[in-house]
C-alpha cells in the first residue's frame, strides 16, 4: 500500500502547482514541435497566427506546443529577461492552450493545460485563481476519476479560503486514492478546524488502518484520543454541511488575459512542484473552531483571540505534552478571547489542544 509518498506531519503553506505528470511538463529546453499529420477524422485548423495551409492537428500537438512556450517563459524568468519577453511567451502558451479547448472541447487535458498555466501564476496574479478553478472543475467533470485533479481543486479552493469546497474535493480524493495517507491527514485536520469533530475521528480511524510507521501512528492516536475526549465533554459537534459547488465562469478561450505590465504587481511563474499538503487560507487560530497552543515555561496563563466565541460558547482543552500532574483549565472567556492556565507556573512548556463548541 502507498502510505509513504510524502512526509505525513510536515504541514506547511499551500503549494501552488501540482503537475503529477498529467501534462507534458518539461523543465529544460524542449525541441520545436513539428506539425504531425493525423487521421482525416481529426479537426482541421491552422495554428494561431499562421495562415495558408490547413493541416490536421492532434491535441498532443497543441498541448506540447503550449508547454514548450510555458517552459521558455519559465526559463526566460530564471534568466531575468524582460517582463515583456516573459509575458509574450506566456500568452503564446495560453494561445495554444485556448486553441486546444476550441478544437477539442471534450478533452479534459485541454482545460488541465490552461488551468495549470493559470495556477502557476496565482502567487503573483491572484485574479487568475478563479479561472484556474474553473478550468480544473471542467477537467474534473470530463475526467471524474482523477485524484490528481480533485486534490488540486482542494488546494485551489483552500487558497481561496473556501473550506466547504476544500473538504468536498479532499473527500473525493480520499475516495479515489484510498491508500494515500496524506489525503486522510489533511482531511482530518480541516474537519477539526471547521468543527466536524466526529468526522475527524472517523477520518483518523481510516488513516490508522493504512499507516505502518510507528511514530506516525503514535501521533495520530494521540490526536484522535484528544478529539474523543473533547467529544465526550461537549456532547455534540458543530453542524457543517458542504454546499453545492458553483463553478466560476472561465476566461474566454480565445483571449489570453496575462498583462505585460500591471501597476504595482510583478509576474512570477511558480516552478513546477508537487504539493505536500492542503491548508485553508483563512483558517487560523483566530477564526477556527480548534487549534493548538503552548503555555510557556514560567507562565501560568495564556490568552487566545478567537472570533468564533459567543456568550454561549463552551471551550475545552486537552494537554498534548508537558505539565505532568498539572490541571490545565479554561480560566475565563469573553466575546473575542479565552484564557487557559494552571495554578502555579512550572519549568517546562505545556502544549495543548483547544476546541470551541457553540
Amino acid at each position: 500500500m502507498n502510505t509513504k509518498l510524502i512526509p505525513l506531519f510536515s504541514i506547511s503553506s499551500l503549494t501552488l502547482v501540482s503537475i503529477s505528470g498529467l501534462i507534458y511538463l518539461k523543465t529544460k529546453d524542449v525541441p520545436v514541435v513539428s506539425p504531425v499529420s493525423q487521421p482525416t477524422s481529426s479537426p482541421r485548423r491552422s495554428l494561431p497566427g499562421e495562415g495558408g495551409t490547413q493541416v490536421p492537428k492532434s491535441i498532443e500537438h497543441y498541448l506540447l506546443t503550449s508547454q514548450q512556450f510555458f517552459t521558455q517563459a519559465l526559463d526566460a524568468q530564471n534568466q531575468k529577461k524582460s517582463p515583456e519577453t516573459v509575458t509574450n511567451l506566456l500568452n503564446r502558451s495560453l494561445t495554444f492552450a485556448n486553441e486546444s479547448i476550441k478544437v477539442f472541447p471534450n478533452d479534459f487535458r485541454a482545460y488541465l493545460q490552461r488551468g495549470q498555466i493559470y495556477q502557476s501564476l496565482v502567487s503573483s496574479q491572484i485574479q487568475l485563481l478563479d479561472p484556474a478553478i474553473s478550468d480544473y472543475l471542467t477537467a474534473s467533470k470530463l475526467n471524474p476519476n482523477s485524484p490528481e485533479i480533485t486534490r488540486t481543486l482542494a488546494q485551489l479552493f483552500a487558497k481561496k479560503g473556501d473550506a466547504q469546497n476544500t473538504l468536498t474535493y479532499l473527500s473525493k480524493t480520499v475516495s479515489l486514492q484510498p491508500t494515500t495517507a496524506q489525503n486522510f491527514y489533511d482531511l482530518a485536520k480541516i474537519q477539526q478546524q471547521v468543527g466536524q469533530i466526529s468526522n475527524a475521528v472517523t477520518t483518523y480511524d481510516q488513516l490508522l488502518s493504512i499507516l505502518t510507521d510507528p511514530a506516525q501512528k503514535t501521533q495520530v492516536i494521540a490526536e484522535k484520543s484528544a478529539l474523543e475526549q473533547l467529544t465526550a465533554q461537549s456532547k455534540g459537534v458543530m453542524p457543517y454541511a458542504p454546499s453545492s459547488i458553483s463553478p466560476e465562469p472561465s476566461a474566454k478561450a480565445d483571449e489570453p488575459i496575462i498583462q505585460a505590465s500591471l501597476p504595482n504587481t510583478g509576474l512570477i511563474i511558480a516552478a513546477p512542484e508537487t504539493s505536500k499538503d492542503v491548508i485553508v487560507a483563512n483558517q487560523t487560530n483566530s477564526n477556527s473552531y480548534s487549534g493548538n497552543a503552548t503555555l510557556s515555561a514560567g507562565q501560568s496563563q495564556i490568552s487566545i483571540q478567537n472570533s468564533k466565541l459567543t456568550s454561549s460558547s463552551q471551550v475545552y482543552v486537552n494537554t498534548i505534552s508537558g505539565g505532568k500532574n498539572q490541571t490545565l483549565e479554561v480560566i475565563s472567556k469573553s466575546k473575542d478571547s479565552f484564557t487557559v492556565g494552571i495554578l502555579t507556573p512550572i519549568t517546562e512548556n505545556i502544549e495543548f489542544k483547544w476546541w470551541i463548541v457553540n
